[in-house]
This record gives structure tokens, sequence and C-alpha cells, in this order.
């Protein structure tokens, strides 16, 4: 059920990511309506049981996220006066042993932020992760950079008819195909899983080489458009993925460019 409700938030959050002012009424509109194409009845009963134990472990993981924080609060705030102390005092061995802390607590948010900003099956970052870490704090992006929409076209296809699981290896094996690739160009690039079947690619630092990295996106579509995967159970799969290019400015709206790759055909 949380899968369900996922597609119908990206659904709703996407129809509606033109309008300047986004009501109550006019969310619970689209999410309705988005909610019955997939054949969800909101009013019943059994639904609403599993809504209420969905909303339960969320407050139990947000519960959770906001211990390990005050935890992590707490433990720098003594490390810090201990290690005054112990410079103070000249005391090495104290200073030793609250190293050792400091690393475990950098580890405990590594970890928390790894919950809160990555996508749980791909393991690339979520949508979260744009708004609070990648743009500033009006949604601007912060240097100049090329975005690359990538839409793995047959992943509805591919979920309805063999099921989820399979749906979600092509998205596994599609953004680790992506990310090696990309690596092996030696290019500056951050991932994200925008919704359920689509990818935005941020290349940094890429104003000098733009007709370079628009050239190896174009082979990327073309590799992967080409790649059979074959799953556990011999079955054979040929997915369609569609690129989309688009360059973006220091302080330019981050709306603007994530609309035009959502309406345009190719690249600019």
């Amino acid at each position: 059920m949380k899968q369900e409700l996922k597609k119908i938030t990206n659904l709703t959050i996407n129809e509606l990511l033109n309008n300047e002012i986004i009501l109550p009424s006019t969310y619970f509109n689209k999410f309705n309506y988005h909610a019955k194409e997939l054949e969800i009845n909101l009013d019943d009963e059994n639904f609403k049981k599993e809504l209420n134990c969905i909303i339960l472990e969320d407050l139990q993981t947000i519960e959770n996220y906001m211990n390990i924080i005050i935890s992590s609060a707490t433990s720098l705030q003594e490390n810090t006066k201990n290690a005054t102390n112990a410079i103070k005092n000249k005391d090495v061995n104290t200073l030793g042993d609250i190293y050792k802390k400091m690393l475990e607590l950098e580890n405990e948010v590594k970890c928390l932020n790894n919950k809160l900003f990555l996508d749980d099956i791909t393991s690339t970052f979520n949508k979260k992760w744009i708004y609070n870490k990648f743009l500033n704090s009006e949604a601007l992006f912060q240097q100049n950079g090329i975005c690359v929409l990538i839409d793995v076209v047959d992943y509805v296809y591919i979920q309805k008819e063999y099921g989820e699981l399979l749906a979600n290896n092509l998205l596994i094996f599609a953004t680790k195909f992506i990310k090696q690739k990309l690596k092996d160009e030696n290019l500056d690039f951050k991932i994200v899983r925008y919704n359920e079947n689509k990818f935005l690619v941020f290349i940094l630092n890429s104003d000098e080489n733009k007709k370079e990295v628009i050239t190896s996106f174009l082979n990327l579509e073309h590799l992967l458009s080409n790649t059979t995967l074959k799953s556990n159970s011999g079955l054979f799969i040929k997915a369609k993925y569609e690129f989309k290019i688009s360059s973006y400015k220091t302080n330019q709206e981050s709306k603007e460019i994530f609309e035009r790759l959502l309406t345009k055909n190719k690249e600019e």
C-alpha cells in the first residue's frame, strides 16, 4: 500500500508543479483523481486501516530520527566540553578517546543522512535531497551545470506484467549502468530518483564541455536501449529509455528547468 501511495503522491505533485499556489483542496482533488485512476478507493475501510498503520510507522520513524538527532547533539556537546578540558590539561589519552567518539558520531550522522536523502531501492538521492541539499533556500541552482531527465519508459508496463521486483531490478541495473559510464567519463555528477520511473542527473562544472556531455548521454541512451536483460526466471527484457537534456545557470529557478525537461522532446 505504501508504494501505491507514493505513486499517487508523485503523480499529484508533478501535475501541480506549475502552480504558484497549491491549496489543500486542490491537492486533495488531484490526489483523489489519481487514486481512482489507479483503482484505489480512499473510502474503503481496509485502505483506511492500512493507511493508519503506515502513518504510525512513519511517526515511529520520525521519532527514531529525532532520538538520533538529540543523542548526537548531546554527545557533541559533551565531547566538546571534554575536549576543551583535555586540551587545557594536555591530556593526550582523553583526546584520543574523544577523537574515536567523534568518528562514531560522524558515522551516525552519515547513516541518518542516508536514511533521509537516499532512495531505498536504487541508492540514488531522492527528491528531498534536491530541495534540502542541492538547491539553495529559494530553490535556485547554486552553480552552472547540465541536467538530464532519464525516463525508464517501460517501468510501469514491466511492473504490471511481471511484478514489482523485476521492475525495481530494472531501475537498479539502469542506475548502476549510468553511474559506471559517467565515472568512466570522469564526469562530476549527482543522480536523483525524481519519481517512480524518472531520474535526474546533474552534471556539475560542465560549461567547457557541454557538447561532449550531450554526446556522452546520447551514446548512453543508445547503449541502454539496446541492452537486453535476463531475469533469474529466464525472462528476457529490453526496456525503452528516453533522455532529455537542459543546461542551467547559477541562481536560475529549478522549477523552470524541471518543467522544461518534463515537457520538451530532446536536448536543447
